[in-house]
């Protein structure tokens, strides 16, 4: 079972939180996220899309480490960020791992301190995401992890010219796109970052 290939502390919280049996999108991606590549998967909504960006993200960092950001979470507006920032703490709960949701509609001044005093995981909408950076306050160069979750949102709140600039401004980087299905809008919003990913497709 792929838990017996997570730390064993993402393992225990996962039990405890009901997560008993992998959904097939965390059984066929995690093993590939684990080990290196970049990953793209496709499965409708209610697969487990956002936990599998989650799990994978706990893994991979493991622990807290100096103050700059190692992961980078993109959603589409603030429910996403606040609903995937409480299954972050839920997931990480015995780890010192720290995350920061940030978003439009609240002071972009404290979003702006609290991740320039430490986090490990930015979740947070582009546009946002991208004001934080241009007041030269969020530490890009220590990105491991850029992860874009509902990759059709992302299309559908226009927001391509925010994930280019992004995307090109992050170190190299492991990358994880999450979508319903891979059209060719999709495939534009990614190409200039995303080269020869795995790529994996689940049904309901």
């Amino acid at each position: 079972m792929f838990k017996e290939k997570l730390n064993k502390k993402l393992a225990s919280a996962l039990l405890e939180h009901g997560f008993e049996e992998p959904k097939e999108l965390q059984l066929k991606c995690i093993p590939k996220i684990n080990g290196g590549a970049d990953v793209i998967g496709i499965a409708p909504e209610g697969s487990g899309k956002s936990s599998t960006a989650l799990i994978s993200a706990i893994q991979k960092l493991g622990s807290a480490f100096e103050d700059a950001p190692r992961a980078l979470i993109i959603v589409e507006n603030e429910e996403k960020a606040l609903a995937m920032l409480e299954q972050f703490k839920l997931l990480s709960y015995n780890t010192d791992l720290r995350a920061e949701a940030v978003f439009e509609g609240r002071k972009i001044d404290k979003q702006t301190e609290a991740i320039y005093f430490g986090t490990d995981i930015v979740i947070g909408t582009p546009k946002r995401v991208m004001e934080i950076y241009f007041k030269k306050n969020f530490n890009l160069n220590k990105i491991k992890l850029f992860v874009i979750d509902d990759a059709e949102m992302m299309i559908k709140i226009s927001a391509q010219g925010q994930i280019d600039r992004l995307a090109l401004s992050l170190p190299k980087c492991q990358h994880l796109v999450f979508a319903s299905e891979l059209n060719e809008k999709v495939e534009k919003l990614i190409e200039k970052f995303i080269i020869a990913p795995i790529i994996v497709e689940v049904e309901q």
